[in-house]
């Protein structure tokens, strides 16, 4: 058997005994760390993952106000629940109008639901509101409230939005449906 080797690469030469056919082996150190392609490949993946994974993470905004709108909607109907039962209580569940006292102040309420209206929404839940005079006015308050004409719907928007940006909450009372509170949430916009 015949060798040589050098600083990096080891050779050998073997002679087999039947066919007495040269065959070399060449045979490499170890090597310490990762090559440039290497590198190149796992920087590739990880923008590929970034670029799939960033437009879940950009939404966060508009999932949290989202998010927001929703419990606000559910505060309202738990509100409407307790307003109503206190007007059963009082035999006001018939009334338009009609009156109840919540937390030490007057509610005015439409067949024994929360009327629409920006005052008594902001007497019956917890929270920064603003009664926009237009519907499209900016408000500095964590919610906008929108009265619309007639007294029966109003509009409820997170900060940074209008009415008509499709990210709003709306509340109406009417006696004359069977169920005469609706909610509707529009969030398309957000």
């Amino acid at each position: 058997m015949q060798t040589s080797s050098n600083n990096d690469i080891s050779q050998a030469t073997i002679y087999t005994d039947r066919s007495y056919q040269t065959l070399d082996f060449t045979m490499q150190k170890q090597q310490h760390g990762f090559t440039l392609i290497e590198l190149v490949v796992v920087i590739i993946i990880l923008g590929i993952l970034a670029v799939v994974a960033a437009p879940k993470f950009i939404n966060l905004k508009s999932d949290a106000v989202i998010a927001n709108l929703n419990g606000l909607q559910g505060a309202l109907k738990s509100a409407n629940t307790l307003v109503y039962s206190k007007a059963v209580l009082a035999g006001q569940e018939k009334l338009e109008p009609g009156s109840v006292t919540l937390n030490a102040s007057a509610v005015s309420t439409t067949v024994g639901y929360i009327t629409p209206l920006g005052a008594n929404v902001a007497l019956v839940l917890d929270g920064s509101f603003e009664v926009m005079v237009n519907a499209n006015d900016t408000i500095t308050a964590d919610w906008g409230i929108f009265n619309v004409s007639g007294g029966k719907s109003m509009y409820i928007v997170p900060k940074g939005f209008a009415t008509f940006d499709s990210c709003n909450l709306l509340y109406n009372v009417d006696s004359s449906k069977t169920e005469p509170a609706f909610y509707s949430l529009t969030t398309s916009g957000c």
